[in-house]
């Protein structure tokens, strides 16, 4: 006899879970008790386990979707004859009268709330472009030990749900160049203590923004601004007032300069510029990717950076 795979109900006020990722594909033989997907709620996220053998048949969401409770999502038929094609993208189905599962659960605390997070990570606001991100519970774990922001690597254009391999790739090609430089603080001082209004950060950005539109001849500049308690806001084009579509940032911003840090190099992501104030002045460093961001074109962008800052009326050239 098929059983009915539909959305569990994990909690008292749940009224949807996400698909994360399937672990067995339409077709495949499972087993009483294998997990056959990851379903992530506001509270949880965990694996839902087959409740008999047999074949997973007609899956109807895809990984991403948010499928109401009741919703059938899957079979399991009793012969691979039985197996139908999975329909995922179609019109969800209607619910079944109350919410009937099939499955058997395993719970495991959403990773959000386990002791064991940083402080910052906790903390970290939503990004301006979305909502949370979708990764599986052992990848968004792997993010937080090693230190590597999940809504970065979204917004850098890897595609959810984000797995282990993907935070794999993110390290292996992460900032291992660094170029440093030291810049005069006066102009840019001045600016700043003769305007009540004026912000470090958002002018830094711009000016960061106008240096990579200049050094290399882009027609769009967004900007992600990355705080130390783990907020990240992504600003399109600063450098003319957020004007336009907020995009996948290609430079990313730490300003360190109310801090006693004067350092930082990310695990993965794209360009990342940090300005500490030191003894001397402003200490800028560009951690970036060779193979994505070529010696040259770096050295020249942290030049035209440390030049803005030194003199900033070149911004409006």
């Amino acid at each position: 006899m098929p059983h009915e795979v539909r959305m569990p109900q994990l909690g008292m006020v749940q009224d949807s879970g996400v698909i994360v990722a399937w672990l067995k594909s339409n077709g495949d033989p499972v087993t009483a008790g294998d997990p056959i997907f990851e379903v992530e709620t506001d509270k949880a996220t965990m694996e839902v386990e087959a409740a008999a053998d047999g074949y997973l048949s007609g899956v109807k969401a895809a990984e991403g979707d948010d499928v109401p409770v009741g919703h059938l999502i899957a079979m399991i038929v009793g012969s691979e004859g039985e197996v139908e094609e999975a329909s995922t993208g179609a019109s969800a189905p209607e619910p079944a009268a109350a919410p009937v599962v099939e499955t058997v659960q395993r719970r495991e605390p959403a990773p959000e709330r386990q002791e064991a997070l940083a402080p910052a990570e906790r903390a970290m606001p939503e990004p301006v472009a979305a909502g949370r991100v979708l990764a599986s519970p052992k990848a968004r774990r792997l993010a937080t030990e090693r230190g590597i922001d999940l809504h970065l690597l979204r917004a850098q254009g890897i595609a959810e749900p984000i797995h282990v391999a993907d935070l794999d790739a993110a390290i292996a090609v992460g900032g291992h160049s660094t170029l440093s430089a030291v810049v005069d603080p006066t102009a840019f001082d001045e600016i700043l203590d003769r305007s009540r209004t004026a912000d470090r950060t958002r002018l830094l950005a711009s000016f960061a923004a106008g240096a990579w539109r200049a050094t290399l001849d882009a027609s769009s500049a967004s900007v992600a601004i990355r705080g130390l308690d783990g907020s990240l806001e992504i600003v399109a084009n600063p450098d003319r007032g957020g004007a336009g579509e907020q995009e996948c940032p290609v430079l990313t911003l730490v300003d360190l300069c109310g801090s006693r840090i004067n350092g930082y190099v990310p695990a993965g992501g794209g360009p990342t510029l940090c300005v500490a104030r030191g003894a001397a002045g402003y200490d800028l460093s560009l951690a970036f990717v060779e193979s994505r961001l070529a010696l040259p074109c770096a050295a020249a962008l942290l030049e035209d950076i440390a030049a803005r800052i030194e003199n900033p009326l070149l911004q409006l050239l």
